[in-house]
């Protein structure tokens, strides 16, 4: 069974870097959420212990980022300078979708509304947490870039077929007989 799901979910060479950004987003939302949810004022600060609370913010972090990137995945690994000016407005999508859906996981009544103002007036206020955001974003850009870039020139791996599939088996038995 173990052997079955790792066929499922196995990623080719050329899917890897894809993948690999994926998850790069998603770890950097949950770190950008803990980041700002550390930065509020007294009563509402994120106390980085062992706690349910501490948990619940790096996991709604990281599932808002996997949502977020659903949402705005067109806008991410096209090439050129046009994928890169839509990689910014991503980056820029990504973040707002990811701090409503936070917001909304971590305090469903008020998060939703606050959690977008609280993200903003973060990377304005800590311009380092915005370059951490956007680096991480435009690396993951570039790492879905060099996907597209193999499908666009043609290039694409290996199937796990051999060449003679194609053939009918007539052709087959006539042209590779086996001695």
């Amino acid at each position: 069974m173990f052997t079955r799901f790792t066929e499922k979910v196995y990623l080719t060479r050329e899917r890897r870097p894809c993948a690999f950004g994926c998850m790069s987003i998603v770890a950097l939302t949950a770190l950008v959420t803990v980041l700002v949810m550390m930065g509020l004022e007294a009563p509402y600060t994120l106390q980085l212990t062992a706690s349910n609370a501490t948990y619940w913010v790096v996991c709604a972090g990281a599932l808002s980022g996997a949502i977020a990137l659903y949402f705005a995945r067109g806008w991410m690994g096209a090439l050129g300078a046009l994928g890169f000016a839509r990689a910014i407005v991503g980056s820029l999508a990504i973040a707002v979708i990811a701090s409503i859906v936070a917001g909304t996981l971590i305090e469903p009544a008020g998060g939703t509304v606050y959690a977008p103002i609280l993200m903003v007036s973060a990377f304005i206020a800590q311009p380092w947490i915005a370059a951490i955001w956007f680096a991480g974003v435009l690396g993951a850009h570039y790492l879905m870039a060099s996907v597209q870039d193999d499908l666009d020139y043609g290039y694409s791996g290996r199937t796990g077929r051999l060449a003679t599939d194609e053939l009918s088996s007539l052709s087959r038995v006539n042209l590779y007989r086996r001695s």
